[in-house]
């Protein structure tokens, strides 16, 4: 157990990008026929990782001026606050338990397969998280061990199946043939666009109306291309954060309007790049590896679990990013019910709105009003969620988390709907326990 406990904490500490290129790298040892083609194919992958990664880290950060504007502008007084993966790492004082969930999940997967009830193989141990912090969280709430594993198991199998109904979307509109996105936290809101895309094209007026990123690119030529794009949104960016200061400080906010669109411009250019570079590393990996598995285990369609961030780079998804980020905020100020800042987890909005482009085919209308259904209910569930997950960060010593909140939530954990719904049901239960 000592040996699991220090393997798990190795892995968690290299962080998302090393620890899905050394996945990818222990599956094509076994795989890939030419190590050394393996090798340079592990490397791309890692480059446009770490690219990606740093690009996004860059992008999120570009939007900390207008939310602070949005926040500043509102009367509204926040009681919660988003703390992201700062959770994630609290899951970590429960190794003992995780790793028994780790594997339990872990053998869920495998026994779906031979079952023929998915067709996922999962890759990303990242797509896991959701599921085993659930279990984590249900057992700190009422100390039962089975009952950690039943929510486990519940939300992963779910997961899992919903991941193979919407696999080929993600094939037909990205490219890449043969993965699946078993992340719950994100999966779980497809079923929204859809709903949308059924709804539209049987509204006479309303399916007309479609609005493709190609599709201006085409009518507009070189004021389409991505650069112009991210400069023109940047800099409208730019203007809506100094606002307040254009009518007594009008030139410096005017050059601070240009610098934003020239730093979205950058962004722009850069992550298709990025994105570039990982996909000629990771989609001969993905090849090899579907190749292996029907030539020797089934000859049925296999597909490979990936991370939802190797997709978010998609130029449909950054700029309608773009506009969503700080429309989120905005949410949150004006939305009845809604006590949370999102503030950490904005970077969950890139990886909702693959599958809302995706099944839309890349529709950015019909994305973004899926998305404008989705986020209003994300932050309500993320705000009910605060009383379980502030109990499971604090103790009795009554420190603060983050300076100024004494209660916290999660966008990216504490929003899962499968999860939120099996909380609302077996609460009767809890009581008992608690």
């Amino acid at each position: 157990m000592d040996f699991l406990i220090k393997i798990t904490r190795v892995f968690v500490s290299i962080g998302p990008v090393g620890l899905i290129s050394v996945l990818f790298l222990f599956a094509g040892l076994i795989v890939s026929r030419n190590k050394l083609i393996l090798l340079k194919n592990v490397a791309f992958t890692y480059l446009g990782l770490f690219a990606f990664s740093i690009l996004m880290f860059f992008y999120i950060m570009f939007f900390n001026p207008i939310i602070g504007t949005i926040i500043s502008s509102s009367s509204k007084t926040f009681q919660v606050i988003d703390t992201g993966w700062f959770i994630a790492q609290k899951v970590d004082i429960y190794t003992p338990y995780t790793i028994f969930i780790f594997l339990f999940l872990i053998g869920i997967n495998v026994l779906m397969l031979f079952l023929r009830l998915t067709r996922t193989i999962n890759l990303d141990i990242w797509n896991l998280w959701i599921s085993l912090f659930s279990g984590v969280l249900v057992y700190e709430i009422t100390g039962v061990y089975w009952m950690g594993f039943l929510f486990s198991g519940v939300i992963a199998t779910v997961t899992f199946v919903i991941a193979d109904i919407y696999a080929p979307y993600l094939e037909n509109y990205y490219g890449i043939r043969g993965i699946s996105v078993p992340n719950p936290p994100t999966i779980i809101w497809t079923p929204i666009p859809n709903l949308i895309n059924f709804l539209f094209n049987r509204i006479p007026f309303v399916r007309k109306i479609n609005i493709f990123y190609e599709e201006i690119q085409y009518k507009l030529g070189v004021v389409g291309e991505p650069m112009v794009i991210g400069f023109i949104l940047g800099m409208i960016i730019g203007a809506v954060s100094k606002y307040k200061e254009f009518s007594y400080n009008l030139w410096p906010s005017i050059l601070y309007s240009l610098f934003s669109g020239l730093y979205l411009a950058v962004i722009a250019v850069l992550m298709p790049r990025a994105i570039s570079l990982l996909y000629r590393g990771i989609i001969p990996i993905i090849y090899d590896m579907k190749t292996f598995i029907n030539s020797k285990f089934t000859k049925r369609e296999i597909y490979i679990g990936i991370n939802p961030m190797i997709l978010a780079g998609n130029s449909s998804v950054i700029g309608l990013s773009a506009i969503m980020i700080p429309l989120t905020v905005y949410i949150a100020t004006i939305l009845p019910g809604n006590k949370m800042l999102p503030s950490a987890d904005l970077v969950m909005i890139p990886l909702i709105l693959i599958w809302a482009i995706s099944l839309s085919r890349g529709d950015i209308f019909r994305s973004f009003i899926s998305a404008i259904i989705i986020i209003p209910i994300i932050l309500l569930i993320s705000t009910n969620m605060t009383g379980f997950i502030t109990d499971f960060l604090t103790d009795d010593s009554g420190k603060q988390i983050v300076k100024g909140f004494n209660n916290y939530s999660s966008m990216g954990m504490g929003s899962n709907l499968i999860y939120w719904v099996l909380i609302q049901i077996m609460q009767p239960i809890f009581k008992l326990f608690s």
